[in-house]
Protein backbone atom coordinates (compact mmCIF):
# COMPACT_ATOMS: atom_id res chain seq x y z
CA UNK A 1 0.00 0.00 0.00
CA UNK A 2 2.92 2.39 1.02
CA UNK A 3 4.45 1.71 -2.55
CA UNK A 4 1.20 2.71 -4.41
CA UNK A 5 0.91 5.55 -2.65
CA UNK A 6 4.21 6.58 -3.27
CA UNK A 7 4.10 5.98 -7.19
CA UNK A 8 0.63 7.53 -6.90
CA UNK A 9 2.46 10.57 -5.28
CA UNK A 10 5.33 11.04 -7.51
CA UNK A 11 3.71 10.42 -10.60
CA UNK A 12 0.90 12.58 -10.11
CA UNK A 13 3.60 15.14 -9.26
CA UNK A 14 5.20 14.71 -12.57
CA UNK A 15 2.54 14.06 -14.97
CA UNK A 16 -1.26 15.06 -14.91
CA UNK A 17 -3.27 12.63 -16.92
CA UNK A 18 -0.70 10.33 -18.86
CA UNK A 19 1.06 9.34 -15.57
CA UNK A 20 -2.46 8.15 -14.23
CA UNK A 21 -2.92 6.11 -17.05
CA UNK A 22 0.80 4.70 -16.96
CA UNK A 23 0.43 4.46 -13.17
CA UNK A 24 -2.42 2.02 -13.80
CA UNK A 25 -0.63 0.16 -16.54
CA UNK A 26 2.65 -0.30 -14.17
CA UNK A 27 1.30 -1.55 -11.68
CA UNK A 28 -0.65 -4.31 -13.59
CA UNK A 29 1.85 -5.51 -15.44
CA UNK A 30 4.91 -4.75 -13.50
CA UNK A 31 3.57 -5.13 -10.06
CA UNK A 32 4.80 -3.06 -7.16
CA UNK A 33 8.55 -4.83 -6.67
CA UNK A 34 9.30 -2.91 -9.45
CA UNK A 35 8.78 0.80 -8.11
CA UNK A 36 9.50 -0.43 -4.55
CA UNK A 37 12.80 -1.18 -6.14
CA UNK A 38 12.81 2.07 -7.61
CA UNK A 39 12.24 3.77 -4.93
CA UNK A 40 14.87 1.74 -2.56
CA UNK A 41 17.22 1.92 -5.09
CA UNK A 42 17.41 5.40 -5.34
CA UNK A 43 17.03 6.05 -1.75
CA UNK A 44 13.62 7.91 -2.47
CA UNK A 45 11.91 8.93 0.95
CA UNK A 46 8.30 9.48 2.02
CA UNK A 47 9.37 12.59 2.80
CA UNK A 48 10.88 13.68 -0.25
CA UNK A 49 7.51 12.19 -2.37
CA UNK A 50 5.26 14.56 0.13
CA UNK A 51 7.75 18.11 -0.21
CA UNK A 52 7.08 17.93 -4.04
CA UNK A 53 3.51 16.72 -3.75
CA UNK A 54 2.79 20.11 -1.44
CA UNK A 55 5.10 22.30 -2.95
CA UNK A 56 7.51 22.57 -0.83
CA UNK A 57 9.96 21.37 -2.74
CA UNK A 58 9.53 22.60 -6.59
CA UNK A 59 9.80 20.05 -9.10
CA UNK A 60 12.80 22.70 -10.35
CA UNK A 61 14.41 21.96 -7.45
CA UNK A 62 14.00 18.15 -7.25
CA UNK A 63 17.03 16.22 -5.74
CA UNK A 64 18.77 13.91 -7.72
CA UNK A 65 17.66 10.65 -6.32
CA UNK A 66 13.82 11.66 -7.00
CA UNK A 67 14.96 12.31 -10.99
CA UNK A 68 16.46 8.75 -11.36
CA UNK A 69 13.52 7.42 -9.44
CA UNK A 70 11.50 8.73 -12.18
CA UNK A 71 13.87 7.72 -14.62
CA UNK A 72 13.87 3.97 -13.16
CA UNK A 73 10.22 3.32 -13.39
CA UNK A 74 10.06 5.01 -16.31
CA UNK A 75 12.60 2.63 -18.26
CA UNK A 76 11.66 -0.46 -16.12
CA UNK A 77 7.95 0.13 -17.33
CA UNK A 78 8.90 0.21 -20.91
CA UNK A 79 8.29 3.55 -21.81
CA UNK A 80 11.70 4.73 -21.83
CA UNK A 81 15.59 3.35 -22.79
CA UNK A 82 18.62 3.42 -20.44
CA UNK A 83 19.40 6.69 -22.33
CA UNK A 84 16.61 8.57 -21.49
CA UNK A 85 15.02 8.19 -25.10
CA UNK A 86 11.21 7.97 -24.52
CA UNK A 87 10.00 4.79 -26.88
CA UNK A 88 7.77 7.05 -28.29
CA UNK A 89 6.28 3.87 -30.86
CA UNK A 90 5.73 1.30 -27.70
CA UNK A 91 3.69 4.43 -25.67
CA UNK A 92 1.12 5.20 -28.77
CA UNK A 93 1.02 1.10 -29.25
CA UNK A 94 0.18 1.12 -25.76
CA UNK A 95 -2.59 4.04 -25.94
CA UNK A 96 -3.79 3.11 -29.39
CA UNK A 97 -7.60 1.99 -28.22
CA UNK A 98 -7.50 4.26 -25.57
CA UNK A 99 -10.00 7.50 -25.53
CA UNK A 100 -6.80 9.40 -24.46
CA UNK A 101 -4.79 8.12 -27.59
CA UNK A 102 -4.92 12.18 -29.58
CA UNK A 103 -4.23 13.44 -26.29
CA UNK A 104 -1.00 11.04 -25.93
CA UNK A 105 0.10 11.92 -29.42
CA UNK A 106 0.09 15.26 -29.41
CA UNK A 107 2.05 15.34 -26.08
CA UNK A 108 4.41 12.73 -27.31
CA UNK A 109 4.97 15.42 -30.21
CA UNK A 110 6.42 18.22 -27.36
CA UNK A 111 7.63 15.64 -24.94
CA UNK A 112 9.59 13.70 -26.80
CA UNK A 113 11.85 16.30 -27.79
CA UNK A 114 12.41 16.86 -24.24
CA UNK A 115 16.03 16.51 -23.46
CA UNK A 116 18.06 17.10 -19.54
CA UNK A 117 21.34 17.09 -18.10
CA UNK A 118 21.31 13.35 -17.72
CA UNK A 119 18.92 9.99 -18.48
CA UNK A 120 17.30 10.79 -15.01
CA UNK A 121 16.49 14.60 -15.46
CA UNK A 122 15.66 13.86 -19.20
CA UNK A 123 12.43 11.23 -17.34
CA UNK A 124 11.73 14.12 -14.63
CA UNK A 125 11.57 16.86 -17.46
CA UNK A 126 9.29 14.57 -20.19
CA UNK A 127 6.43 14.05 -17.26
CA UNK A 128 7.00 17.70 -16.30
CA UNK A 129 6.35 18.27 -19.76
CA UNK A 130 3.25 16.27 -19.87
CA UNK A 131 1.99 17.39 -16.64
CA UNK A 132 2.37 20.87 -18.18
CA UNK A 133 0.47 20.14 -21.18
CA UNK A 134 -2.56 18.41 -19.90
CA UNK A 135 -2.84 21.37 -17.15
CA UNK A 136 -3.24 23.61 -20.19
CA UNK A 137 -6.16 21.97 -21.02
Amino acid sequence: MRTTLALTLLLSCLAGTLAEHMDMDMESSLGKGVVESCLKENGVSGDDLADLQTGKVKASDAKDNVKCATQCILVKSGYMDSTGSLLVDKIKEQFANSPLSAVVEKDLERCSKVKGANACDTAFQVLGCFQKQNSQA
